[in-house]
Order: C-alpha cells, then sequence, then structure tokens
C-alpha cells in the first residue's frame, strides 16, 4: 500500500510556468468575453427609451408622455443580430435580405452587385466603444473592415531624432464609408499603421480568407489603376515601396463628363491636387469691365474691388522708413503756440465747426479763467475774417465750452467723429464676361495652392483624374518639386489684368473690322444682294461668340 501511495504511477505536478501561462490565456478570454456582452448589451438596448433625469420625477412623467424620438439608425437590430450569425448558418432568404441592406451603405456604394452579393454572405457586425484600438502597428492582419458609423484615427509609430525615441502621430481621420485594413491582407505583411475609436463605431468586417475570396481581385484592380496613373508623371519616380503603398492608399480616382466642373464655384475636392490623365479641360475666369459709350464708342475698365489700391511713393517712404515724421511734428508744434497756462483751474474751448473740414480731430486749446472772455471774443472775430475769404464758417455763440477740474498738468482733450464707411456701390453700367485662361492636356497638374478666385476649371472632352491629398505631397516634398510647381503655375497663368488687356485688344480688333468691311463694301460700285439669312448658321455663331 506504501508503494501505491509513493509509487511513480502518482499524478505528475505540472509545470509552474505552463499553469501561468494557462491562467493568463483564461484570463484574456474572459475580458474578451466581457467586452464581447457589453458591446452586445449596448446595441441591443438601442430600442429601449432611457430616461434623463431620473431623480427629477416631474421630468421623468414628461419624458414618459411625450415620447422620446428615435434615432435613425443605417442597421436595426434584427440587422445586426443577423449580421452576427455564422456565415454558414445563413440562409439564402437572410441572404437576400442582408444584400438588399448592405447595397445602399455608402461603404459598398464602389462594388458591382455580383461582390455586394458574395459580401453579404460573409461580413459580420462588430461595435467598439470609445477608445478602444481596432488595429494595432506591427501587428498580424485578420480581417478587413467597413466603417458604417462612427469616426476613427489613424496613427504611427515615428522615430524622433530629436527625442531619441518612438512616438505617436497621427496620420488621419477615417469617416462613415471609408474602409481599411486591406493593405495588410493583399500584400500579406504586418499593420502599417494603429487605428483608435473616438466614440462609439459600427462597423463590418470581412474575414482574411473570405477576403482572399471575395475582394482580393477589386482591390488588387483599383490598386493597379492607381499604381499606373502614378508611373505616368516623373514625380513619383523617387518614391520607394512603402511610400507607393501609402499612395495607393490615400489616392482617388475620378471621372468627369463633358462640361462639368472639376474645380471652382464650391465644387470639387478641397486640399487635393489633381493629376489629368485623359481628356481636356479649360480653366474659365470671369471678370467685370465698366463699359462707357462717349461719341459713338465704347471705352472699358476693368472693376475689382478686391485689388488694393496701389501704394504712392509717399505713402511707401512713410510706411516703412518712418519719412515725413518731422513735418508732422511741426504742423503740431504751430497748433499748440496759442495755448496759455496761468493760474491752476482750465478750460478747453474747442470752436464747433457747422460745416467744411469737422469731422477732423481738432487739438482744443488750454487757457486760464481770467483770459476765456478775451479769448472766446478774438476766435469769434477770427472765424468772421476767415468766414469773408470763404474758407471757414462764422464761429456760433453756441459753441462747446468744456470745464476741466484743478489739475498740475495740461490735458490735451480731443473730440473723435466716428463717420460710417461707405460701401462702393456697383457701377450701373457694369457687365461680366467669361473667358478662358488655358487649356489642360494630360499630363497637367492643378490644385497645389494658385489663385484660384473667380476661376473654375470645366472638362471639355471626358477627363480622368487622379486625386492626391496636398499634406501627404508636402510631406514627400523632393527637391521642393510641389512650391517650385506651385510658383510655376502663378507665373505662367495670365493674371486678371492680362486678360482685361486681351479683352480690350479682342474689342478693338472686332470694331476694327466691321469698320474694315463697312468700307469696303460701301466703295464697291457692284450690287450685293447677299443678307445675313444667305451665311450657314454653324458660321454665323462662330461669328457670334463673345470674347
Amino acid at each position: 500500500m506504501a508503494n501505491r501511495g509513493g509509487g511513480g504511477s502518482g499524478k505528475k505536478e505540472m509545470d509552474p510556468e505552463e499553469l501561468m501561462r494557462r491562467k493568463f490565456h483564461a484570463k484574456c478570454l474572459f475580458r474578451a468575453l466581457g467586452r464581447l456582452v457589453m458591446a452586445n448589451t449596448y446595441w441591443l438596448i438601442e430600442a429601449v427609451d432611457h430616461y434623463e433625469g431620473v431623480e427629477d420625477v416631474k421630468r421623468r412623467v414628461e419624458q414618459a408622455v411625450r415620447g422620446k424620438a428615435k434615432k435613425k439608425q443605417l442597421l436595426s437590430i434584427t440587422d445586426k443580430a443577423l449580421l452576427n450569425k455564422p456565415a454558414e448558418e445563413r440562409t439564402e432568404q437572410e441572404k437576400k435580405y442582408i444584400y438588399r441592406i448592405i447595397g445602399g451603405l455608402k461603404c459598398f456604394k464602389r462594388y458591382p452587385n455580383y461582390v455586394k452579393k458574395k459580401l453579404a454572405a460573409v461580413t459580420y457586425f462588430k461595435y467598439y466603444s470609445p477608445g478602444r484600438l481596432i488595429v494595432r502597428q506591427h501587428h498580424e492582419a485578420h480581417a478587413l473592415y467597413f466603417i458604417i458609423t462612427g469616426d476613427l484615427i489613424v496613427s504611427q509609430l515615428v522615430y524622433d531624432e530629436l527625442l531619441q525615441q518612438y512616438v505617436t502621430v497621427d496620420v488621419g481621420v477615417l469617416h462613415p464609408g471609408d474602409m481599411f485594413g486591406e493593405v495588410s491582407l493583399l500584400h500579406n505583411i504586418p499593420r502599417t499603421a494603429t487605428v483608435t475609436t473616438t466614440g462609439h463605431c459600427e462597423l463590418l468586417a470581412l474575414m482574411k480568407e473570405d477576403f482572399k475570396n471575395v475582394l482580393q481581385a477589386s482591390v488588387q484592380k483599383q490598386w493597379d489603376e492607381v499604381k499606373e496613373a502614378m508611373s505616368a508623371f516623373t514625380y513619383f519616380d523617387a518614391l520607394d515601396e512603402v511610400a507607393r503603398r501609402e499612395g495607393c492608399i490615400v489616392a482617388k480616382m475620378k471621372s468627369y463628363e463633358p462640361n462639368e466642373t472639376l474645380l471652382g464655384d464650391g465644387v470639387g475636392v478641397a486640399n487635393f491636387v489633381y493629376f489629368i490623365l485623359s481628356g481636356r479641360c479649360q480653366m474659365i475666369e470671369s471678370i467685370q469691365v465698366v463699359v462707357t459709350t462717349h461719341l459713338g464708342k465704347n471705352y472699358y475698365s476693368l472693376y475689382d474691388p478686391y485689388v488694393p489700391e496701389k501704394e504712392s511713393d509717399q505713402d511707401f517712404d512713410a510706411k516703412y522708413f518712418g519719412a515725413y515724421k518731422n513735418l508732422n511734428k511741426e504742423s503740431e508744434d504751430t497748433a499748440d503756440q496759442g495755448s496759455l497756462e496761468k493760474g491752476t483751474t482750465k478750460i478747453n474751448i474747442l470752436p464747433a465747426l457747422s460745416g467744411g473740414r469737422s469731422s477732423s480731430l481738432k487739438r482744443r486749446k488750454s487757457v486760464s479763467i481770467k483770459e476765456h472772455d478775451k479769448i472766446f471774443e478774438n476766435a469769434k472775430e477770427e472765424k468772421r475774417q476767415s468766414d469773408n475769404s470763404g474758407n471757414v464758417l462764422p464761429l456760433s455763440d453756441n459753441s462747446e465750452v468744456l470745464m476741466v477740474g484743478s489739475t498740475d498738468q495740461t490735458r490735451e482733450s480731443i473730440r473723435l467723429s466716428i463717420q460710417q464707411e461707405e460701401v462702393p456701390s456697383r457701377p450701373p453700367n457694369l457687365k461680366t464676361y467669361f473667358m478662358q485662361v488655358c487649356q489642360m492636356n494630360p499630363g497637367f497638374s492643378f490644385g497645389f495652392g494658385e489663385n484660384m478666385r473667380d476661376r473654375r476649371v470645366v472638362a471639355l472632352t471626358n477627363v480622368d483624374c487622379m486625386l492626391m491629398p496636398k499634406i501627404w505631397l508636402l510631406q514627400r516634398n523632393t527637391a521642393n518639386i510641389w512650391t517650385r510647381i506651385q510658383h510655376y503655375l502663378e507665373k505662367k497663368i495670365p493674371t486678371k489684368k492680362q486678360l482685361f488687356t486681351e479683352f480690350v485688344s479682342q474689342r478693338r480688333w472686332q470694331v476694327y473690322r466691321e469698320e474694315m468691311v463697312t468700307d469696303v463694301v460701301s466703295r464697291s460700285n457692284a450690287v450685293n444682294w447677299t443678307s445675313v439669312h444667305d451665311v450657314p448658321y454653324s458660321i454665323r455663331m462662330e461669328e457670334m461668340l463673345d470674347f
């Protein structure tokens, strides 16, 4: 019996490291289960009315009577429960129902119908609370995500040379309708960034194996299009493979119909640079011209209230070099020569002028009470004499007198007149003309920040463009290429004044041509019965074009 109890057949003791590993694994499973329960609880109670201010009975009664307006949801509780069901257990009828649901979502509009049908069979609903990490940089990829509601922050670990350590840098924000996680699945590499939720987020997840069977071909096709478009421009030749991969993520491919506006008039994607792949478009600018008729001839002048007035040499010297200060001091000293200081009590007198240049600032004279009457009478006499010469109106008896208490120092008293700034009115004979600034062919790029006031870019034919974020390009500004392109465009594209000069030249040529034709026809003896109705419509339409 002793041998049976102490023999080698007894139960082996477990390795402490293995025991610790199992406990840690069980702890992680319990935490994951708790998060799953909390997430399911959040969206399962969406339809339940919650009372706000539970301690206020009156408010609770009002809420119960009034009822709570339910927030419109893209997916109902039934839809979310169905999307949580395992893919192999979904019936054909349920798959058709899910297809009708996700077909209208913003994140799936980019795919054809046959791809949507496949996605309906394998996608799963996921909810994440605020501050949750969905994917972490350098970790292995397991799924692709589509955003239904909520915003997410994309960040990366970057090595800071100054701090000599890795720091987290936010590189972008994802909004509803965006997709993330496809880079790691497509290239079979670890996660390239970390994605964190900012609030309550609802996603649709596509697992790795389902991605290979359903979406890999479509995503690969989109990436190949962007890659081919980037290779058509020499600007991207210096980028490495990682930068090209990032470019494929942030780039957008857009197509435009003829006469459709690409950029301008509040249309277009802000802070994006346009690279034309195919087609032709034109830049059109509107100019406002004041037309004046004198002795049967039209005279034109450019009207642009946004252009500041040109500074004179005197204004320039006074503004930047402080010139003409001595002249101002001399004028002030001359104005202060009549000021008298006697006694301790002072009176400030400012004659109230009823006309002339009374709106300008006047410096008041400081005099004593004893000499008040004498100076007042002298001032009235001087004003009457100056009025006889036609300069200033006479001083009235109701002149304003300001009494100031006893003080040791003379205080300057100034009257401020506030005048409402007049808004310049538009001339009555103002006309607006549209002129073609330039034409853009494949290989042209715009949207670097050049002046687009009163300008818009319109497609002449079917146009295909690649759009790249400007901030992403500036972060990879090799040899300052993008800033140089912006300066080149601003220098080569005609300004408004140059367009106005061309406009006047075309008008003069048109008038000269009409006068020449009229003169030649009047000197000829042959009878010409040809009228304007004998000219084909196509030619007449060209002649009627307004430059």
